[in-house]
């Protein structure tokens, strides 16, 4: 898998993830301290989230850091 199809799948999942807790971009930036765009970038994959940033989005979803990489 190469670095992007791993950036799709990931976003993808985090979108996902969001909308089945029906929580927005927005909210999802606030709960992480990140803003809205940082998390449309991750999930229209433009940008590459961080480890320390995957952690954040992970627990903000109330869910295990494991659970994101489940595609």
């Amino acid at each position: 898998m190469t670095k992007q199809e791993l950036s799709i799948k990931i976003g993808n999942r985090i979108k996902q993830l969001r909308k089945d807790k029906n929580i927005s971009q927005a909210e999802l930036g606030r709960l992480c301290g990140r803003d809205k765009q940082h998390i449309e970038l991750i999930e229209n994959h433009k940008v590459s989230a961080n480890t320390y940033t995957l952690y954040t989005i992970a627990n903000a979803l109330e869910i295990d850091f494991v659970e994101l990489f489940k595609f």
